[in-house]
């Protein structure tokens, strides 16, 4: 199975395994199982702890 990396869209930062993010992100149009990562991947916006407590 091929490793899915997820990034902060702010500061591009690789995000660790059991990190906490922020996603803002669509509810999915259809309820069907989906790849989660995948889904966050392509359509979300992905933030990282360190960039949401400097919005702050």
């Amino acid at each position: 199975m091929f490793k899915r990396k997820l990034h902060c869209s702010n500061c591009n930062r690789e995000v660790q395994p059991g990190e906490v993010i922020y996603a803002k992100m669509k509810v999915p149009q259809h309820a069907v199982m989906v790849e989660i990562k995948a889904y966050l991947k392509n359509e979300s916006e992905i933030i990282c702890i360190d960039c949401s407590k400097s919005k702050e």
